[in-house]
């Protein structure tokens, strides 16, 4: 139960990586994709919650500092998502949408990134975490097998 909870700890922290952990605390291949899974459930709600909420008061707080003015925004200041995480994230976004980053973003940016990411680039919020969800459910799944192949290729255990 303890190795449970460890792997549970893991998926929250690392997402995907998180799986060979649990297979190196000796937890079966598929207790330890649930258990890196729910960890990973839980840091995409709490990561996309947060970030929603600190935009949210972002956005409040400026829109009471300046009045929203027509035309481009001043020179001087610099968006956010102007470096080359955020253009890739954006890139990713327009050509794909919001499926397309749910799947690749947790590859791309990681779990944490690709939820904070997605929720500072204005994606819908339930779909945002239910692609999410589903690509840390794909590349979870991936590390599971490549994995256990490692592990059968050189008898590890």
């Amino acid at each position: 139960m303890l190795n449970f909870a460890w792997a549970v700890l893991a998926g929250f922290a690392l997402g995907a990586p998180a799986v060979p952990f649990g297979l190196s605390i000796s937890l079966a291949p598929p207790v330890a994709l649930v258990a890196v899974l729910l960890g990973a459930a839980g840091c995409l709600l709490s990561a996309v919650f947060a970030a929603g909420w600190l935009r949210t008061q972002w956005l409040v707080r400026r829109s009471k500092r300046r009045p929203v003015t027509a035309g481009s925004p001043p020179e001087n200041r610099r968006n956010r998502l102007d470096s080359p995480t955020g253009r890739r994230a954006r890139r990713v976004v327009n050509r794909y949408g919001v499926i397309g980053f749910g799947i690749i973003g947790p590859a791309l940016f990681g779990t944490w990134g690709s939820a904070v990411l997605g929720t500072a680039l204005g994606l819908p919020r339930w779909r945002l975490i239910g692609w999410l969800m589903a690509g840390v459910t794909l590349w979870c799944t991936v590390m599971l097998l490549a994995s256990e192949a490692l592990i059968d290729a050189f008898g590890l255990m």
